[in-house]
């Protein structure tokens, strides 16, 4: 590892290509997971429609589910809040 580590550093043209490499690695399975997903929240709304049609029991499930995304929105909307202002460029004469 230490050998490739070095090779990889003192060849910058294989350095970039490695990393360009890796990261449609990394995107190609972020995009299927993704997908996955998707797909399980396709049919998580299905059934609850299912359930909507036909009268049927609403399990404390989507109640704690309902609950757990909200929280989960909410801290991604805290996160990324706090991440622009953190990039945001200083005003002239703050510097």
């Amino acid at each position: 590892m230490e050998k490739t580590l070095a090779y990889l550093t003192s060849h910058p043209v294989f350095f970039v290509l490695a990393v360009i490499i890796s990261v449609m690695i990394l995107f190609s399975s972020l995009k299927k997971i993704v997908e996955l997903l998707l797909m399980v929240a396709a049919l998580v709304v299905l059934y609850a429609a299912w359930l909507q049609i036909t009268g049927g029991h609403v399990p404390e499930l989507f109640k704690s589910l309902e609950q757990t995304i909200g929280n989960w929105f909410h801290l991604l909307g805290d996160l990324f809040t706090w991440l622009f202002s953190f990039l945001k460029f200083p005003k002239k004469g703050m510097v």
